[in-house]
């Protein structure tokens, strides 16, 4: 509808048909809102984060439950990683309900 009408859109309301993930504040430039997101991401792990860009890549060539699935099998390979035992998928699942280990916050 809006490409084919030609429609200037309002923010909001681009925001509202899911166009954009967010506003960004009145006293907040976009590339201070941008920077903030790159240091989110950059606190992260290194491994994780490559992990889920790649799965972000390879999901987007296929349809939906293949992308997910693929999802999957990469998360569960980050964390059976990071528990440092691939015998069994209980040691990663404690590792991501461990309310103990420390998170980065967002």
């Amino acid at each position: 509808m809006i490409s084919l009408s030609a429609c200037k859109v309002k923010a909001e309301q681009a925001c509202a048909f899911g166009l954009l993930d967010e506003l960004v504040p009145d006293g907040t430039t976009s590339l201070d809102r941008a920077v903030e997101i790159a240091d989110q991401i950059a606190s992260n792990n290194l491994p994780m984060v490559q992990r889920y860009l790649r799965a972000i890549h390879e999901g987007g060539s296929t349809d939906l439950a293949k992308g997910l699935q693929r999802e999957r099998e990469l998360g569960i390979a980050h964390y059976i990683e990071a528990v440092g035992d691939s015998s069994t998928f209980e040691s990663a699942k404690d590792f991501i309900t461990d309310g103990t280990r420390p998170r980065s916050k967002l």
